[in-house]
């Protein structure tokens, strides 16, 4: 010891003192950082480090993706890739819609016959809505109001008011036994005066008159499957998943234009935002036909991958993105050209997808093998290559991104 001044003592300080102290604080930060994990202040991001809750939750916006095999709701931070929360809902949830302002989520629980209210910032079930058996897609209107739910075996679309969550009405659209898939998608006009639903079993496209909820049958191809319709609304396509193409309908109308031959299997379908191309995916033979929506010609038939399910473009056109669920890869298709100028290896059973707010990223959702557990792969669109897969639970299925901020 050495004197100081009144009230002061000192020590020596040696090379082991420090490494003893060094020692002392890791040690410390070590059991913080583990008590803080443990706590759930921590989560994995898709890149692997431990990302703060605080971070997660920032104003980038939400993944909201519905697991069908785990009766969940697995929410994905747009910031960090990491999963903040998962939601429990009905049983077999299916199909995910958002309002238009991102407050809302909701979710259509196949075996449950019901609708799971998420709050998109709080990340809870608010309200559950008791509806008619086995409901799957669903649209909201124009002015936001009610929600449209059409529903597989019963032919029959409930209407749900969203200020009270309450069930309004429930239209009949065809025979009330089906047999097997029925109703199977479901689109309103950008006026919001017509609701578009494809009806598989009777070989129709049913146009819903929103105000009066009056049904119009138009005759399609063999087994109509998905509905989109032009910018300006005066065109609808319908793809036939039997019938091999694509039926054009008059919206102003309500008149069938003409029914045009397709790859075999046509499903997918979408119109690119300048409203001059249709593009519509055939599952059954690997391509992508492309469609003048004003002549109606052909204009291309793209080869893609296995099992092309679902098809979207990016926000300036350039751009047609298949998910090819069978190949387990995303086809990019210059819409210039009409040739795949990148195809992308994600995860097991790609099968929808979604950019986030400014598309600078795409997520896909891969449903796994056997519908066990699957992932999320998170693609950069700068260069188009996979920057992480983040882990989801049970058969991940549909997904929509919100920013609710």
């Amino acid at each position: 010891m050495v004197r100081l001044p009144e009230g002061h003592f000192g020590c020596r300080i040696t090379s082991w003192t420090l490494r003893y102290a060094a020692v002392f604080v890791i040690g410390i930060a070590l059991l913080v950082g583990l008590a803080l994990s443990s706590a759930g202040l921590f989560e994995r991001s898709y890149a692997g480090e431990a990302v703060p809750r605080v971070l997660q939750t920032s104003t980038s916006g939400r993944v909201f993706v519905v697991n069908t095999g785990s009766n969940s709701v697995s929410v994905i931070d747009d910031g960090s890739g990491a999963v903040i929360a998962s939601i429990p809902v009905g049983e077999r949830p299916i199909r995910v819609v958002a309002s238009s302002d991102g407050q809302k989520v909701y979710v259509s629980n196949f075996h449950d016959a019901s609708i799971s209210v998420i709050d998109a910032v709080n990340l809870a079930v608010t309200a559950t809505i008791s509806v008619p058996p086995s409901p799957q897609e669903s649209d909201i209107t124009i002015d936001g109001t009610r929600l449209f739910v059409v529903h597989h075996p019963q032919q029959v679309v409930s209407v749900i008011g969203l200020a009270t969550n309450t069930l309004l009405t429930v239209i009949p659209i065809g025979d009330t036994m089906a047999f097997g898939k029925t109703a199977t998608d479901i689109l309103f006009t950008p006026d919001g005066r017509y609701a578009f639903v494809p009806n598989y079993s009777q070989n129709v496209v049913d146009v819903i008159d929103t105000t009066t909820y009056a049904v119009t049958a138009l005759p399609t191809g063999a087994q109509p499957r998905r509905v989109a319709i032009t910018p300006n609304g005066e065109r609808v396509f319908v793809s036939d998943f039997t019938g091999d193409s694509v039926t054009a309908v008059d919206a102003l109308s309500l008149s069938v234009i003409d029914t045009i031959p397709t790859g075999t299997g046509a499903r997918g379908i979408a119109i690119n935002p300048q409203g001059t191309e249709v593009y519509v995916t055939n599952v059954r033979d690997r391509t992508v036909t492309v469609l003048a929506t004003d002549t109606l010609t052909v204009l291309g038939q793209i080869r893609v991958g296995d099992k092309p399910w679902n098809v979207i473009f990016n926000a300036d056109g350039s751009l047609a993105i298949v998910c090819n669920s069978g190949s387990d890869t995303v086809s990019l298709i210059d819409t210039t050209t009409l040739t795949v100028v990148n195809t992308i290896v994600v995860g097991n059973g790609p099968f929808f997808l979604v950019f986030n707010e400014d598309q600078t990223k795409l997520y896909v959702s891969n449903a796994g093998e056997n519908h066990e557990i699957g992932t999320l792969t998170i693609i950069d669109t700068a260069t188009y290559s996979v920057i992480g897969s983040v882990t989801l639970e049970r058969q991940p299925f549909d997904l929509v991104f919100v920013n609710p901020f």
